[in-house]
């Protein structure tokens, strides 16, 4: 979009997932400016569904997204999507984990991006990660997400994270670990 998220909406209607990149897209594939609300699905990823395409996203705000299973605002199956400045607002995982974002045998790039008010009903209110999924992530904010296991982020031992110069700040979680939980 020219004008950015404020301005260039799109809108799944609580009904449908709003992006899809599962063709093999590249870094050179770019979504950029976008508020990606309402979107919904009944497995994976309602706002946004990676599987094999590793695009770029750049400024984009993903806010009331949710997923009757995994990644409420984006979820990654065997993709390396690259995100800097975006925003992950109050999205639903209704019955596993990832609410804002979910990586399965993912290895995404974040930047400058922030996870508020997601939520989890089992892993990781902000960000799952599972299935050998190895993120970056620099200059992050967690806050106020929630899930049963890791308010903010969860990951299963055969991930590793990296994270670098990022902020958890009142993440909640009802059984265990409100900041990271690793299992």
């Amino acid at each position: 979009s020219s004008n950015g998220p404020e301005v260039t909406i799109i809108d799944g209607e609580g009904v449908r997932r709003v992006v899809q990149c599962s063709s093999g897209e590249t870094s050179k594939t770019i979504i950029e400016g976008l508020t990606i609300t309402n979107g919904y699905s009944e497995l994976d990823g309602g706002g946004m569904y990676c599987n094999g395409g590793d695009p770029t996203v750049i400024n984009c705000t993903f806010v009331n997204n949710s997923a009757s299973f995994s990644g409420g605002g984006m979820y990654n199956h065997s993709s390396s999507p690259t995100l800097d400045g975006c925003t992950f607002n109050n999205n639903i995982a209704a019955n596993s984990g990832g609410g804002g974002m979910y990586n399965y045998s993912s290895s995404p790039t974040l930047t400058n991006c922030t996870f508020t008010g997601n939520y989890a009903i089992l892993y990781g209110g902000g960000m799952r990660n599972n299935a050998g999924s190895n993120p970056s992530l620099t200059n992050c904010t967690f806050t106020n997400n929630f899930a049963q296991f890791g308010g903010a982020m969860d990951y299963a031992a055969d991930s590793v994270p990296s994270i670098n110069n990022c902020q958890l700040v009142s993440n909640g979680a009802y059984f265990q670990a409100g900041a990271i939980y690793v299992g």
